[in-house]
């Protein structure tokens, strides 16, 4: 287990890689606990859906509570259910629909402010952002709030990745590493929550998340707590604009790469602009598009590894797992799996075809499976295609190199800065 450990912490994708092409279960015995690692996809889809009801989130997610709290992402059980609960009043596919227009004035406004060289990531963070506060906290975010936002983000997807590998002991020694987590932590959930705490009173007109989430009662009729509130901004917030703004990077660098699928891409959606298709989660009338970023969810997942743990004794196909145990699978290294997609690595469109891509339960989970799955799905899929289409309308993406080319892995494996360079496109928009 130490050198499965120790190549883990020094090569994440490789050691992830390897314990995913090797054997469908891997089990460790470390510091007196049992940990899983899962890679056959019917086994991932018996824990998040067939027993689903003997899972909790796992180390993963405890080591992000200093952060998130207890929001949805984090909370377990009746507190889990209770939370979709409310949130499914926002994340409905009729109120994303309404945001579609606040969303695509956010992004046209982004738009505007690029220059013809740029890091495309670090745009395209903001851009995320700053929908979520327009769209889900009816407020803004100014260049200041962005800035110390994107200062304390990278050592917080550092903290998170370095404090899945070490016992909980090691948390409470002050070294500067857990000092300087700690504070970029606090730091970050103080500025999530200050940029995005909207004023005012409880509104049942109102469906942003901020009045879904005043109108809230607990059993005993009192409201959310302001703690509460602050965990669900920063749980979804971190969800929602992190992931989103990563994979839109990875999108750029095969754009920038393939000047053919782009200006297709941009033929498209001009296309679809002008038969009045309006935005929504639905791209049935943009096949590439929908193809292209199915593509970039696999071959780009921007998440390496996902933890469950055992609530009680229960069994994995031949496989008895005790009550605590820490079962883990990897979403990025399942999806460049050549069992299930013979694209491997490689970005290809192509792999979701007209026919789609009929694959075993478990094998494709850009969002998760289960009760668990990503509560704004249809959100995400909105907000990629205004972004991509809008971005497309507006530049032509000459260049983009990713500073690690093949992925850094943190809580989500990043690009890192993103130099672009993209030329300026005239004509309306309608």
């Amino acid at each position: 287990m130490l050198r499965e450990l120790t190549r883990l912490a020094r090569d994440p994708l490789g050691a992830v890689t390897a314990l995913n092409s090797s054997a469908d279960v891997h089990v460790f015995t470390a510091l007196g606990k049992t940990m899983v690692f899962v890679t056959d996809p019917l086994l991932i889809n018996d824990m998040l859906v067939d027993r689903r009801g003997d899972f909790e989130k796992g180390v993963f997610y405890d080591r992000v509570r200093r952060l998130a709290g207890n929001g949805v992402v984090l909370a377990n059980g009746a507190e889990h259910r209770r939370q979709r609960d409310y949130l499914d009043r926002f994340f409905k596919r009729d109120h994303v629909v309404g945001l579609s227009e606040l969303m695509t004035t956010v992004v046209r406004d982004e738009l505007a402010s690029w220059k013809t060289s740029l890091d495309i990531d670090a745009a395209l963070h903001r851009m995320t952002f700053k929908i979520l506060a327009a769209t889900m906290f009816g407020t803004d975010i100014d260049r200041g709030q962005f800035d110390r936002i994107h200062e304390w983000l990278a050592l917080t997807l550092e903290a998170i990745m370095i404090r899945t590998l070490v016992p909980n002991w090691y948390l409470r020694v002050p070294t500067k590493r857990n000092r300087m987590h700690d504070t970029a932590m606090d730091r970050l959930r103080a500025a999530i929550t200050s940029a995005m705490d909207s004023p005012g009173q409880a509104d049942p007109d109102r469906l942003d998340l901020i009045s879904v989430m005043r109108s809230v009662r607990h059993p005993d009729g009192t409201p959310l707590s302001r703690s509460e509130m602050a965990d669900q901004i920063v749980a979804v917030t971190m969800a929602g604009a992190e992931t989103a703004a990563t994979a839109l990077s990875w999108l750029t660098t095969e754009l920038a790469r393939d000047g053919t699928l782009q200006d297709a891409l941009r033929d498209e959606l001009a296309r679809a602009r002008e038969r009045g298709v309006p935005y929504g989660p639905d791209l049935s009338e943009t096949p590439l598009l929908k193809k292209t970023l199915s593509e970039l969810l696999r071959c780009r997942q921007p998440i390496l590894v996902i933890s469950r743990r055992t609530v009680r004794d229960t069994r994995l196909r031949d496989l008895r797992l005790p009550a605590r145990t820490e079962v883990m699978y990897s979403p990025w290294a399942m999806h460049r799996d050549r069992t299930w997609f013979s694209a491997g690595a490689a970005f290809e469109p192509e792999t979701f075809g007209a026919g789609g891509c009929p694959v075993a339960k478990g094998a494709y989970t850009p969002f998760g499976l289960g009760p668990r799955h990503c509560v704004g799905e249809q959100y995400a899929w909105q907000m990629m295609w205004i972004v991509v289409a809008e971005m497309l309308a507006a530049v032509r993406i000459d260049t983009a190199k990713a500073q690690h080319p093949r992925g850094r892995p943190l809580a989500t494996i990043i690009p890192g800065t993103v130099r672009a360079r993209v030329a300026r496109l005239t004509g309306d928009r309608a």
